[in-house]
């Protein structure tokens, strides 16, 4: 699900299929038709994909001029890497009911789950296009930039990447797949998913000062085990001159942290939510975040449990998440919101954790004004 502050609607898509081996791929769309997702009525969209390769792994962003999505294209049988597609959609098209018509980009192997960036707060200057990023080891961020034209759709253009170098990182588990790296209290293990960036490729425009937020899960192949950590970046000025601002990695004790999804607010607070496990306790929802003014790198407003786990994931199922959500309530711009799973009990029937939380300098009446404070 996602939410488009510029048109006040909500998005829920979900990828399907005539023939899971053949084809054709489809994204199922639907938009809301008013503000109100429950009484307002929804307009239904089939949209064809591809008629060859299954898109895997769709993942979308708002921007100014549309909504924007990517996939990781696959050949099946056989899991045959086919490259990434990104495709732009009218939002004007959307949002009223219209046949949906698509700009789309195919780019060739050799990159993976390629995320559109997530527009939140102030729009970009007029004209911004907008940029998709992705990582690969050991120190390397991508960044691509694709300028849509709606009157003339053949004008528009993909440009990059444009690679910035990162502080070296591992993958978890030392492999460029990291199914069975995560350990869990009962002896099995689940995927750290560290082979790409995690969403939401995050862009906020703060006085003029631009900003893509981004993190991924990492592994310190100093310690026994490779324990993971969230590597995270703020990238500024992306369109014209791309710098790394600041990064770091939160891995604070010997214990797994992976899934992860941070949001900035209206004020430059950094949200980061996350799974945290290892072979001695189950997995738990945890967070952390960083205000505007600490040092550069650090995440210094400590480790908070949304909630403990008191089951593991069984059953042969390596796959945990595939994501999690970290966003910004849009009417005050300073709650965040944070969504994860966790199990009650072990097997395989996995809860869903919701819970919101606020930095001191949030005054929406109905939370206290502590540093962080979590209903669930």
């Amino acid at each position: 699900m996602l939410y488009d502050p510029i048109a006040d609607r909500w998005i829920v898509t979900n990828f399907s299929w005539l023939d899971f081996y053949n084809g054709p791929y489809y994204e199922c769309i639907a938009v809301s038709k008013t503000s109100d997702p429950v009484a307002g009525g929804w307009w239904l969209y089939s949209f064809l994909a591809d008629t060859t390769y299954l898109h895997d792994y769709p993942k979308l962003g708002v921007w100014a001029d549309g909504i924007y999505m990517s996939a990781n294209m696959f050949e099946l049988p056989g899991d045959i890497d086919k490259g990434v597609k990104i495709w732009a959609f009218n939002r004007a098209e959307l949002i009223n009911g219209l046949p949906l018509n698509a700009i789309y980009f195919s780019l060739a192997p050799g990159y993976h789950t390629i995320l559109p960036a997530n527009l939140r707060g102030a729009l970009p200057p007029s004209g911004t296009p907008e940029f998709f990023g992705a990582i690969t080891a050991p120190n390397n961020f991508h960044l691509w930039k694709v300028a849509t034209d709606w009157i003339s759709p053949t004008n528009s253009t993909i440009t990059g990447p444009i690679t910035l170098t990162t502080a070296n990182f591992v993958m978890p588990c030392n492999a460029a797949f990291t199914i069975g790296c995560v350990p869990q209290l009962g002896g099995e293990y689940v995927d750290g998913l560290g082979d790409r960036l995690m969403m939401q490729l995050q862009y906020r425009n703060r006085g003029g000062v631009e900003a893509l937020w981004a993190n991924h899960t990492v592994a310190d192949n100093s310690a026994v085990g490779y324990p993971t950590g969230i590597r995270w970046y703020e990238i500024r000025d992306p369109n014209s001159a791309p710098t790394i601002y600041q990064q770091g990695t939160f891995q604070p004790d010997s214990n797994y942290r992976w899934m992860g999804s941070l949001a900035v607010d209206q004020f430059g607070n950094m949200a980061l939510g996350y799974s945290v496990s290892s072979a001695s306790m189950y997995p738990a929802i945890r967070y952390t975040g960083r205000s505007a003014n600490d040092p550069l790198g650090m995440l210094t407003q400590g480790e908070l449990a949304l909630i403990e786990g008191t089951g593991s994931q069984s059953g042969g199922f390596a796959r945990w998440g595939d994501y999690s959500a970290m966003t910004v309530d849009p009417v005050d711009d300073c709650t965040f919101w944070y969504t994860n799973q966790y199990f009650e009990t072990t097997g395989r029937n996995w809860q869903t954790r919701i819970g919101a939380f606020q930095f001191g300098n949030c005054n929406r009446t109905y939370i206290l004004p502590q540093i962080f404070k979590e209903y669930p």
